[in-house]
C-alpha cells in the first residue's frame, strides 16, 4: 500500500518534472483539450480493432474466509490485449489477493473501455455495491478527455462516498494509478508530454484524495523494465496485465 509520496508519482512511469514544464504550462493544457480529444477518436478507433475476451471478468477462488471484490474499470479491467479474463489484470488481482491472504475470493466488474470517474461515479449510484474491497483501475479516457484535476478528485469522492453508503460502510477502496499510456507505443515527443502532464495530475489527485479518507488506499503502476522505450516493442500485453495485477493485488491484500 502507498501512501502519500511525490516519488509513488513520479512511479508511475511520469516523465521527470523538469520535462513536463518545458513549454506546457497548465494553462496551456487547457488549450490542448481539442488535440487531446483528437486522440480520444483513435483511441475508440484502437478499442474496436482490438483483442478483447469473451464474456464477463468475473470469478472465485474457493477457500475458506472469502472476500468479495469489486473492481471498476476501463480497457485494462475489460481484458485490453489478452485472450481469456484469467490473463487480465482482474483475475490477476484478484488471485494475487487470494494468494497473499491464503484465503478465498469472488469477484465481479463494473467496466468499459471508456469509461470516466465521472460515469463510475454515476453508474456506482444505482449499482450493488455489497463488497469487501472495491478497486478503481480508471484513467485513460479521462487523460484524453482533458479531465481537470478538480473534476477528478470530486467524482474520485463522490464514488467512494457512494461505497461507504452501501451495505458495508467498511469496504476498503484502492485506487490504481493511471498506466503511462505515452510508453506503450511510440508517438511524437510532444503528444508525450501532454499525456504525461496530464497522468501525473490525475494520480497526484487521486493521492490527495487517499491522504485525506481513512481505508482508502493508492497503489502506483509497475515499473516496466524493458530494453527499449516502449512497451509494444517489448513486452506482450499479458505481461503488463501480470505485472500490474501483482502489484494491484499485493496493495488490495493489504488493505484488507
Amino acid at each position: 500500500m502507498v501512501r502519500n509520496s511525490s516519488r509513488s508519482v513520479d512511479a508511475t512511469g511520469v516523465v521527470p518534472r523538469g520535462a513536463l514544464h518545458r513549454g506546457i504550462t497548465g494553462a496551456a493544457l487547457r488549450l490542448f483539450r481539442p488535440f487531446l480529444k483528437m486522440n480520444m477518436v483513435a483511441y475508440r478507433a484502437e478499442v474496436a480493432d482490438s483483442l478483447f475476451p469473451a464474456g464477463t471478468p468475473e470469478g472465485e477462488v474457493v477457500a475458506p474466509d472469502s472476500r468479495r471484490m469489486l473492481f471498476v474499470g476501463d480497457i485494462a479491467a475489460s481484458g485490453y490485449g489478452v485472450l481469456n479474463h484469467g490473463l487480465a489484470v482482474v483475475s490477476q488481482t484478484a488471485r494475487s489477493v487470494a494468494r497473499e491472504r491464503n484465503s478465498g475470493c469472488s469477484w465481479s466488474t463494473i467496466t468499459d473501455a471508456e469509461l470516466t470517474m465521472s460515469r463510475a461515479a454515476a453508474h456506482l449510484a444505482t449499482a450493488e455495491t455489497d463488497a469487501d474491497v472495491v478497486v478503481i483501475i480508471l484513467g485513460p479516457p479521462d487523460v484524453l478527455l482533458g479531465t481537470t484535476a478538480t473534476e477528478w478528485s470530486t467524482k474520485l469522492r463522490q464514488l467512494i462516498g457512494t461505497v461507504r453508503q452501501g451495505p458495508n460502510p467498511e469496504c476498503a477502496v484502492v485506487v490504481s494509478a493511471i498506466p503511462p499510456m505515452y510508453r506503450f507505443r511510440a508517438m511524437p515527443r510532444f503528444v508525450q508530454r501532454i499525456l504525461a502532464l496530464q497522468i501525473h495530475r490525475l494520480n497526484r489527485s487521486s493521492l490527495q484524495v487517499v491522504d485525506s479518507l481513512p481505508g482508502v488506499s493508492y497503489s502506483p503502476f509497475p515499473s516496466l523494465d524493458t530494453c527499449t522505450k516502449f512497451v509494444h516493442d517489448n513486452l506482450n500485453w499479458r505481461t503488463v496485465h501480470a505485472l500490474w495485477g501483482q502489484q494491484l493485488g499485493a496493495a488490495t491484500a493489504a488493505a484488507l
